[in-house]
């Protein structure tokens, strides 16, 4: 086995146990035949080969990646290419068990049901159907990943999310900005007002569509300010 510390960097002293077996192919794959699973884990491309495996049945695909910065197993659930549900796993076992319900041919609603660190229901099932406009909502509302982005943009999400004039546009986030568009799959549209988080947490600047700048206010604040901005 090569040296950990060329392979593993200081990715190592957050997985001593995965380290201790090689790679997270073969500790993933224990996982399975533990809890005797017929699966079998194997590479994914990536460029840290030694942090990645993927299992899969078909055309559902189960990929697994250890984080280099923290302790944190990151699995994303496939069919057909389009990941379905995500999210951080307590550990490698959990991973492994929400990992073989989907590849059983669960239902994407069904896996969040058994697994809510994959995301909710709601947005297991508007992915599953292909509604961008709500599972894009709901992604940016419950932020269950910890997105930077949308934790910064929190507390006018809060609020957004509720607004019918608002739900029937595509939100989306380009440089931490949140966006809005007519069309809810790409290419949107450029013409909306936009709102920026600011430094100060919970503070947020409006911009126009000629890309003129509101004075920095509060998420009812910018609310309003967006509202009113909206063409009717």
């Amino acid at each position: 086995m090569a040296d950990a510390r060329v392979v593993w960097g200081d990715a190592a002293r957050w997985y001593p146990e995965v380290v201790a077996m090689g790679d997270t192919i073969v500790a993933w794959q224990a996982e399975f035949e533990g809890k005797h699973i017929p699966l079998r884990v194997g590479p994914r491309e990536s460029p840290n080969p030694h942090r990645t495996a993927t299992v899969k049945n078909g055309e559902l695909h189960a990929d697994l990646l250890l984080s280099p910065w923290e302790r944190r197993f990151r699995l994303a659930l496939r069919s057909s290419g389009f990941t379905l549900l995500q999210g951080y796993a307590a550990d490698l076992g959990t991973a492994a068990d929400a990992a073989a319900l989907w590849l059983s041919g669960a239902r994407p609603g069904q896996v969040a049901a058994a697994w809510p660190f994959l995301g909710s229901v709601a947005l297991a099932e508007a992915r599953e159907r292909g509604d961008h406009r709500e599972s894009s909502w709901l992604w940016l509302y419950e932020n269950h990943c910890a997105n930077p982005v949308g934790t910064r943009l929190r507390a006018f999400l809060a609020l957004a999310f509720h607004e019918p004039r608002l739900r029937v546009l595509r939100p989306y986030t380009s440089h931490w900005t949140l966006r809005f568009s007519r069309s809810p799959e790409w290419p949107f549209d450029h013409d909306l007002p936009a709102v920026d988080p600011a430094i100060t947490p919970d503070r947020y600047v409006v911009r126009m569509r000629d890309r003129r700048a509101h004075d920095e206010t509060d998420a009812s604040g910018a609310l309003r300010l967006l509202l009113a901005e909206l063409p009717d």
